[in-house]
């Protein structure tokens, strides 16, 4: 069958522009954030799985923890300013964008694009690894991949608890792989994007999040969609673990808004000088 996805990626290509240039990216505070909708997220991933010379080849995600975390973690900071898009995963940063007077159309779920990549059928055909939460769940969401898409096979996973020597040899001994699914809390993911792609680098390193892993393996139930919608996904989450989630969410909200209301203030008075 490998002559029939090589006629599918040459068709692919005959009828796909590719990029002449990084995606933008908007300020943010101490980090920036791209504008893509999951539209646009899906054809980047078709461009860098077509054109393996294309760099950098990391996607992440940016919300109001992740951006807590930026404002006190340089090493993050770095990840995320290296990465190819920082996708606009949390309502919260739709909203910030928006007050310090830029405009992302809508949230970029990462879960949802996940979805949405794996349903795709004019992708170009992948080999995957996915790595994160325990070893069952990872292999759990790896088999549920491999029964819904007809494009991309994870051929192999891994838990997120490994240690980072470990880590570090499983992505080493899949060095030709097509793309990396990582899925585990901040400022992990990012850290290991960025061994991925040296280790991998052909590969489209794509941090889908924990949460998708979870979802996918059935060990967490998805938000749903109108609490998607209403930017209040994080509530849903707070109800169903509230001894872990609590000081994210109550305590580090309010923080974000904070930080988003000093920054408007300051941008503010600069253009009043």
């Amino acid at each position: 069958m490998g002559w029939v996805h090589g006629l599918k990626s040459q068709w692919i290509i005959m009828n796909l522009s590719l990029p002449n240039s990084l995606p933008g990216r908007l300020p943010l505070g101490v980090t920036g954030c791209s504008p893509h909708s999951i539209a646009d997220l899906l054809q980047e991933l078709k461009w860098l799985l077509l054109d393996k010379s294309l760099a950098p080849r990391t996607i992440l995600c940016l919300n109001s923890h992740i951006y807590n975390l930026a404002c006190s973690d340089t090493h993050l900071c770095q990840c995320l300013s290296a990465a190819r898009i920082v996708a606009a995963d949390g309502m919260a940063i739709v909203w910030a964008t928006r007050l310090l007077g830029h405009r992302i159309p809508k949230r970029c779920n990462m879960t949802e694009a996940y979805h949405a990549f794996m349903s795709d059928e004019t992708m170009p055909s992948s080999r995957a690894i996915l790595m994160g939460c325990s070893s069952a769940e990872a292999e759990a969401a790896a088999r549920r991949a491999n029964r819904s898409s007809t494009h991309c096979r994870v051929v192999s996973a891994c838990g997120g608890f490994l240690s980072e020597s470990e880590h570090r040899e499983f992505l080493a001994t899949h060095s030709e792989i097509d793309l990396v699914l990582i899925g585990m809390g901040t400022p992990k993911t990012e850290r290991l994007a960025q061994e991925a792609e040296k280790l991998c680098p052909r590969a489209v390193v794509w941090g889908i999040g924990g949460g998708t892993i979870r979802i996918e393996a059935g060990t967490m139930v998805e938000a749903p969609l109108v609490w998607r919608r209403l930017g209040i996904q994080w509530l849903h989450r707070l109800a169903s673990e509230p001894g872990q989630l609590w000081r994210r969410y109550l305590l580090g909200n309010p923080l974000f808004v904070l930080r988003m209301l000093t920054a408007a203030w300051h941008q503010y008075r600069l253009k009043r000088r």
